[in-house]
């Protein structure tokens, strides 16, 4: 299982488009006066979805099973915990690049979509507006989000006994000054492509995370923040349990980017202990 696609609401999709490209380095599908965009990081069709609208925050999550056997046991391990689970028609499944696909609300309200084999292009290559090496997907998906959520318990429910995934570890701090419990979950050798605690801010999307190839890429993209007119919110720094040296900016729409290198890769599960950390990194990541 991996986080195949996000899909965001936001009120500026003409900002989004400059942000993309000029930052982000993103190939960006569609026109603003349409009402959507797709960004694309790789040969996938798209990876982040864009729509127009007021929220200015994530309101849909696509994970991706390896196979229709994987499909169908989470469809049917959501409907026998009590979710309601719609299958999609064969245009909707088109239309998100898959070959099927099914959604239902997780316990927050936000809407979760489950597919599997994703449509790639590689006739059309990622073809990024400026020089970049690209982005680490693969089997390991996107990348990752951190959600801001009521019950951290039975979210954590939710995504292990309902969706499979594993805890691989947690992080116990204070974040802007307020005592923060994050739980970091995975479902592929990335370290984790869900994270989520209980926080006093208004957004459910804290940040997502997007993984370059090449470490110089975060350097440039560093470099390239202050033209964008957008702020960066943490400095560069190393976490201490997926050990990505990364920073944070803000997007058009508010909600965080993390624009990273170097995440650790679980390559066997009997070597993962779980453990719990004090602090989220081992140097760098100040608020700004």
């Amino acid at each position: 299982m991996r986080l195949a696609y996000i899909e965001l609401e936001a009120s500026d999709l003409s900002a989004w488009r400059r942000f993309a490209e000029e930052v982000l380095c993103l190939q960006v599908v569609g026109e603003p006066s349409s009402g959507r965009l797709q960004l694309r990081i790789d040969d996938r069709v798209f990876r982040i979805a864009l729509r127009s609208g007021d929220q200015d925050d994530v309101v849909v999550l696509g994970f991706e099973a390896d196979s229709r056997e994987e499909f169908e046991a989470v469809g049917a391990a959501l409907e026998q915990a009590g979710y309601s689970v719609q299958h999609e028609s064969a245009e909707a499944a088109a239309a998100r690049g898959v070959a099927a696909l099914m959604r239902t609300e997780d316990p927050e309200g936000l809407t979760f979509e489950f597919c599997y084999a994703s449509v790639y292009r590689p006739q059309a290559p990622f073809a990024p507006p400026l020089g970049h090496a690209g982005f680490k997907t693969g089997d390991q998906g996107l990348g990752h989000v951190l959600l801001r959520v009521k019950n951290p318990e039975v979210y954590e429910r939710f995504c292990s006994e309902v969706l499979g995934l594993r805890v691989s570890d947690q992080v116990k701090t204070s974040y802007n000054g307020v005592d923060a419990k994050f739980t970091f979950m995975r479902g592929n050798a990335r370290h984790h492509s869900i994270a989520f605690g209980t926080l006093p801010v208004p957004k459910r999307l804290l940040h997502f995370m997007l993984e370059c190839r090449d470490l110089d890429d975060v350097g440039r993209a560093l470099d390239r923040v202050p033209a964008s007119g957008l702020r960066q919110t943490r400095s560069l720094g190393r976490h201490v349990n997926d050990r990505m040296i990364s920073f944070y900016m803000a997007t058009p729409s508010g909600v965080q980017v993390e624009y990273g290198w170097g995440g650790v890769s679980v390559q066997n599960e009997e070597d993962w202990p779980v453990a719990t950390y004090d602090v989220t990194s081992v140097w760098g990541h100040r608020h700004l």
